[in-house]
């Protein structure tokens, strides 16, 4: 079955409200007929099942049969991602929604490339890419991607988390799995990941004093694209 993304907003009882883009996705590519079934995702939960009405009618409606929703499970994830080139941001942002990954904040380190203001018409696109992946996996809660922000903002946020994890090539001692081992009732996990070049000693310090783990992956040095990965991952195997 085909599905869709609808915000809640055009959503009622009984009916579906879809945009022009999902419309022609919808007739366009997938070429669905009136009556044809689809699954339809608000990102908040919710999953409904409903037909197509008149596909000539502007905008498209569906009518709802089905109605299910999916509260959040634990654990729940927020990659604070040093930011990289913004091709690599891209793939972080879609392997990470496909992996279990629910909140994403772009961060501007000491070491990240772009050192000018991101711009919100590509923080737009990153929120783009995570829904296309949330869709794909089918995912009833979407990824929220924040506006970027330095590291002390987000480290302003350190009380709301249960376990505070740096992924540092310095740390030697503590691996990723041993920590997550060791705190196996943490439902809310924020993990740091630098760009690629890294956090710098001082940033290293700021976030440690701030309650951080700092947590190895092993003797080999990843890129950053491929430590966001693994991490997330790793605490999605560990937790859930």
């Amino acid at each position: 079955m085909h599905s869709c993304y609808v915000p809640p907003a055009q959503i009622t009882k009984d009916t579906i409200r879809i945009s022009e883009s999902e419309r022609h996705h919808l007739l366009n590519v997938l070429r669905l007929r009136a009556s044809e079934q689809i699954e339809v995702f608000d990102g908040d939960g919710n999953r409904y099942v409903a037909s197509l009405c008149d596909t000539r009618a502007s905008p498209l409606q569906a009518k709802i049969h089905q109605h299910q929703f999916h509260p959040h499970t634990p654990p729940y994830i927020t990659l604070f991602q040093g930011l990289p080139k913004f091709d690599k941001m891209d793939l972080i942002v879609q392997k990470t929604t496909e992996i279990g990954v629910n909140e994403i904040a772009p961060m501007i380190c000491q070491y990240s490339i772009p050192k000018s203001v991101v711009q919100q018409k590509r923080v737009t696109r990153w929120q783009r890419i995570a829904n296309e992946a949330a869709k794909q996996c089918k995912r009833p809660h979407f990824v929220h991607v924040r506006a970027l922000q330095g590291m002390e903002v987000c480290l302003g946020e350190a009380s709301r988390f249960d376990l505070l994890i740096l992924l540092w090539e310095g740390e030697n001692r503590q691996a990723l799995k041993g920590i997550l081992r060791n705190h196996q009732a943490a439902k809310a996990v924020g993990l740091f990941v630098g760009p690629e070049g890294g956090f710098s000693d001082e940033e290293v310090e700021l976030v440690l004093q701030n309650g951080c783990l700092s947590a190895t992956l092993g003797d080999n040095i990843l890129r950053t694209e491929t430590a966001a990965i693994v991490g997330v991952a790793s605490v999605m195997y560990e937790l859930s």
